[in-house]
């Protein structure tokens, strides 16, 4: 019988910490990112733990950077935020 060296285990749903220096990026190109550092990570997997929390548009993705910065966001720009969003459209004559 041969002695088989087991493999360490990874921990599923743990992000490495340079996930959040990309915040704008979907998670192909995180994974690109990731990869070009020498983190394997799978881009299922960042999409995962995005999903896990809340966090699979660019607005969100912001806005958490935001408060992890120590960025104060006030009511005002919320409200900014979401009248710019209304008024998103391209008036065009054919």
């Amino acid at each position: 019988m041969r002695s088989q060296i087991r493999a360490v285990p990874r921990m599923l749903g743990r992000a490495p910490k340079e996930i959040k220096e990309y915040p704008t990026y979907g998670p192909e190109r995180r994974e690109a990112e990731l990869t070009s550092v020498g983190i394997s990570v799978g881009r299922t997997g960042i999409y995962n733990i995005l999903k896990k929390r809340c966090l699979t548009t660019a607005k969100a993705l912001l806005e958490w950077v935001r408060k992890l910065s120590g960025e104060i966001i006030t009511q005002d720009e919320i409200i900014r935020d979401k009248e710019k969003a209304t008024k998103n459209y391209v008036e065009a004559t054919y």
